[in-house]
């Protein structure tokens, strides 16, 4: 609640941000063409049963990870807002943190797109009962690749891709409190 002198107290500006991350990891709300934003209706989704990989529209003949076949897929269309609401307070250490760049500044020689990932506006925990176990990366929604982390390491990536688009899109997966996404335009 804002008070007489126009502030908040830190708790309400807390959980505003927390929900306000959590509308951020539901996903697309609209598709970006060339000239405008437009309602885009959900796509179906695919979660692959035996590596967590997920397929948006369609599940694929093998899985592009572990090269399940395709009846290993379920549709779950809920695997994002699922999360949402049964961790209402997480998206603020859950929601993936995006800065994508058309350029990179460590491969100059060839095009490629950088896209560094940190999970949390406050950094996720990497312990062995609360963990990231992987991020996935997808330009337009299709697959890139797959950065699987150690308890070892940071919750934090960069994806380097020839691969162009309009709009990324990066899923991490935690061990307790499931999927959450979240999407950037490439500047």
């Amino acid at each position: 609640m804002i008070n007489s002198n126009n502030s908040m107290s830190r708790r309400d500006f807390i959980e505003t941000a927390a929900v306000g991350a959590a509308v951020l990891a539901t996903g697309p709300v609209f598709s970006i063409s060339a000239n405008e934003e437009k309602a885009m209706p959900a796509k179906d989704i695919y979660v692959c049963s035996k590596c967590g990989h997920v397929e948006f529209g369609a599940a694929p003949e093998n899985c592009p990870v572990c090269f399940a076949p395709k009846d290993q897929y379920k549709e779950n269309n809920t695997v994002f807002s699922d999360a949402i609401s049964n961790y209402k307070d997480a998206g603020i250490s859950h929601t993936p943190a995006i800065t994508a760049k058309k350029k990179s500044s460590l491969i100059s020689e060839t095009p490629t797109y950088e896209i560094s990932v940190r999970i949390g506006k406050k950094l996720h925990p990497m312990e062995e009962a609360h963990h990231i176990q992987f991020l996935d990366c997808y330009i337009d929604d299709k697959y890139i690749a797959r950065i699987s982390l150690s308890l070892s390491s940071t919750p934090a990536a960069t994806f380097y891709t020839k691969a162009a688009g309009a709009k990324v899109r990066v899923i991490e997966v935690c061990s307790v409190h499931g999927y959450w996404q979240a999407e950037a335009v490439p500047a």
